[in-house]
């Protein structure tokens, strides 16, 4: 009976452990040192934003996959989002492959391994940001009276 009992509470905290995709989408992430902000959503796809003065384009986006142990995190980028941001030696056929192991994934903590230049990436959770991605990028009209060109309505 022991013996069971000891089991259950093996199993217990197994099951208790988050998955790696919930983790990932639950909030979004923010570098510690570039101060770049990283979103995962719960379709697949990513978003990396580089801020507001961000030479070249402010966003990269593309699909990201856990493998099934959960450990490795591959992001995935189309050619023409990433030409001018990855380096080349990412690119794989026509896309960019960004391999990361995970080495540390917390609800507040994420720590990434590049698989290809061992360099260290480590992100702490702030809370989503709640305006609609696409919103942002629409510049915002300047209100004012409707003016016509020259030469129109004489």
């Amino acid at each position: 009976m022991q013996l069971l009992y000891a089991f259950l509470i093996i199993l217990l905290h197994l099951g208790l452990t988050g998955q790696t995709d919930a983790l990932l989408q639950a909030s979004t992430w923010q570098e510690a040192a570039s101060g770049y902000s990283l979103r995962f959503t719960p379709d697949g796809t990513f978003e990396q934003d580089y801020g507001e003065n961000a030479r070249g384009g402010r966003y990269l986006m593309g699909r990201y996959a856990v493998d099934s142990t959960g450990h490795m995190l591959t992001l995935s980028v189309d050619y023409f989002l990433g030409k001018s941001r990855l380096p080349g030696r990412y690119r794989r056929g026509q896309d960019f492959y960004l391999d990361f192991t995970i080495d540390t994934l917390t609800a507040t903590r994420l720590v990434l391994i590049d698989r290809l230049t061992d360099e260290l990436r480590t992100f702490t959770a702030v809370p989503h940001d709640r305006e609609d991605p696409a919103r942002r990028r629409i510049p915002k009209p300047e209100l004012g009276k409707l003016k016509l060109p020259e030469g129109w309505g004489q």
